[in-house]
C-alpha cells in the first residue's frame, strides 16, 4: 500500500512527538485519506491492511516544530488486540466512517469505547470520509455532528477521492486543538514547516505480533 519514502536522510530536529492512530472499520478510506496527507494519490485498488502503518511528518507551530507520528492501524475485528498495543501513548485519535456505509458509522462507538478504555483522556476526532459519495449517502453530517459533540470529539468530512487537502486541515485543526489545550500558545498557524526546515516523512510497516506493554491507561 505504501512505499517507503523521504526526501533524504538527514535527520530533522524537533520539540516534541505527538502519536495520532487512524481507526474505524475495514474499508472506510483510512488507509487513502493518510496516503493523501503524505502527498501520494488516491488508490481506487487499496485493499484492506492486516497490518498496521505509520508515517512521519514535522509541523512548525509558532516557535516550536512537532513531530507528528500518524498510525494507520487494522480494522478487522481480529486484529483489534493488537490495536490496543497501538494506542499505547498515542495524544490523538481520528475515528473514521463512511458516509455511504452507516454500519461503519454504527460501529464508531465501539472504537471510541476501545480508545476510552485503552487511553482515557485523549484527544478524539471523528472524520466522515468519502464525501465525494453524497449522492449514496445513509449517515446524516447532522446527526454525526450531533454524535461528535455528545461524544466531546472534534468532527469533519473528507473525500480521499477529491480532496488534495481536506485531511491536512483537518489533521492540522486538531493538532492545533491538542496544542492550545496544552496551555501552549494559539497565535500563530500551524503550517508544514518546509519553508524553514526540511521535512522528512517516513513511512513503515509493522507486520507479525507486537509485545505487550505493562502500560496501561497511559497514552
Amino acid at each position: 500500500m505504501f512505499n517507503s519514502s523521504s526526501d533524504d536522510d538527514t535527520p530533522v530536529d524537533y520539540d516534541e512527538e505527538i502519536k495520532v492512530v487512524v481507526l474505524g472499520e475495514s474499508g472506510v478510506g483510512k488507509s487513502n485519506i493518510i496516503n493523501r496527507y503524505n502527498g501520494g494519490q488516491f488508490d481506487p485498488n487499496s485493499v484492506p491492511n492486516n497490518s498496521s502503518f505509520f508515517m512521519s511528518k514535522n509541523l512548525k507551530f509558532g516557535e516550536k516544530v512537532y513531530r507528528i507520528n500518524l498510525w494507520d492501524t487494522a480494522g478487522q475485528e481480529k486484529y483489534h488486540s493488537l490495536t490496543k498495543i497501538f494506542l499505547n501513548d498515542a495524544k490523538i485519535a481520528f475515528l473514521v466512517y463512511a458516509i455511504n456505509d452507516k454500519a461503519s458509522y454504527d460501529k464508531i462507538d465501539f472504537w471510541y469505547n476501545l480508545v476510552k478504555e485503552s487511553c482515557g483522556d485523549i484527544l478524539i476526532s471523528i472524520i466522515g470520509n468519502k464525501k465525494d459519495l453524497y449522492e449514496e449517502e445513509e449517515v446524516d453530517e447532522q446527526h454525526a455532528i450531533e454524535k461528535a459533540k455528545f461524544l466531546d470529539a472534534t468532527f469533519g468530512l473528507t473525500s480521499a477521492l477529491e480532496d488534495d487537502t481536506g485531511f491536512d486541515e483537518i489533521i492540522n485543526k486538531v493538532i492545533k486543538k491538542y496544542i492550545h489545550d496544552k496551555g501552549e500558545s494559539t497565535e500563530n498557524q500551524i503550517f508544514n514547516n518546509s519553508a524553514k526546515f526540511k521535512i522528512s516523512n517516513t513511512i513503515k510497516s509493522v507486520k507479525g505480533e507486537a509485545k505487550s506493554s505493562k502500560k496501561k491507561k497511559k497514552c
